[in-house]
């Protein structure tokens, strides 16, 4: 099987997943247009 890309975040669904009208999302934010809660969209600042 292929690995499921989020359509909204880009990340990989894991698991199950969260399904909206047949189209799979990692989380219930990204399918609901909110922010993304699976801690992929985080903003990380590069240590120096």
């Amino acid at each position: 099987m292929t690995e499921q890309i989020c359509p909204v975040c880009g990340c990989a669904v894991v698991g199950d997943g969260h399904e909206k009208e047949g189209v799979l999302y990692c989380c219930k934010s990204c399918a609901t247009s909110e922010q993304c809660e699976c801690g992929c969209c985080e903003i990380v600042e590069a240590k120096e």
